[in-house]
């Protein structure tokens, strides 16, 4: 199914339906689909779910404007509001996990139930007064700008580049087979939106917003994991009024996709205190 948003593009989106329930609303990562959350969209009863693609991503619309957090912030609301969501539960992964505290920013937590942020930082890129960023610390502000130069000269090494150092397990793959998985993964979305959106990610800094945030809050992150250090775990715990946290032991930043029945498990289980 599909909705236009107030641009005019068309958002890509999967609902079951059952209005009568409380309302999950999933958002996926970067570079991939609505798809990181097939296992738990088909499994999870007694909620009314809904997955979808961001702008850029999937099957929704790419366009060559209008990519950033702030613009997917946007689509979020308008899709709650387009659904007559009442009070959703909103759970973000890694860039999906950007997008909640983008929109946190931009519309407050009043209209909504509970956030959960899987494997995310409240500011990526690290520095003289921050050492909580991705790579566990390591990726600093020429980091960032060589990762975006990168994408421009060659996105599939790029990728790989990446991708090897989010999922390690992955080196231990034919890299032939490794790079045809991601070429066929790139051929499914936006060079623009890919890059744009790694831009905004690394851009942003959300370490003050989130300190506002008031309702019950999910902290969903691996161990030991990849792309983020799970201090930050202790970080958002000091910085959020009311948390919940999982950590998915063994786990590298992709357990959402690696571990779904896991994760679908753990995930019932919050939800049965809220």
């Amino acid at each position: 199914m599909y909705f236009t948003n107030s641009s005019g593009y068309r958002i890509y989106y999967e609902d079951s339906g059952e209005e009568n329930l409380i309302p999950i609303v999933f958002l996926h990562a970067w570079g991939t689909s609505h798809k990181d959350f097939s296992y738990s969209y088909d499994n999870i009863e007694g909620y009314r779910k809904i997955v979808y693609d961001h702008r850029g991503f999937g099957l929704s619309d790419k366009p060559d404007r209008d990519m950033s957090l702030g613009c997917l912030a946007q689509d979020l609301k308008e899709l709650m509001e387009y659904l007559k969501l009442d009070k959703p539960i909103l759970l973000g992964y890694s860039m999906g996990a950007c997008i909640l505290f983008k929109y946190f920013q931009m519309y407050g937590d009043g209209d909504i139930r509970s956030l959960i942020i899987c494997d995310m930082t409240p500011k990526v890129v690290s520095g003289e007064d921050w050492n909580l960023g991705i790579m566990f610390g390591d990726f600093k502000q020429e980091d960032f700008i060589k990762s975006v130069a990168d994408q421009f000269e060659n996105m599939e090494e790029a990728y790989y580049h990446m991708y090897t150092k989010i999922d390690p397990d992955l080196k231990k793959i034919d890299q032939r087979v490794v790079k045809r998985a991601i070429a066929g993964d790139l051929a499914g979305n936006s060079y623009y939106s890919i890059t744009s959106m790694w831009f905004s990610i690394c851009s942003s800094d959300f370490r003050e917003d989130i300190k506002k945030i008031k309702v019950p809050t999910g902290l969903f992150f691996a161990s030991p994991g990849s792309l983020v250090n799970p201090e930050v775990v202790r970080y958002l715990e000091k910085n959020i009024e009311n948390t919940y946290t999982c950590i998915f032991e063994n786990s590298s930043h992709g357990f959402v996709n690696n571990k779904p029945r896991y994760f679908k498990m753990e995930l019932e289980n919050y939800l049965k205190i809220l």
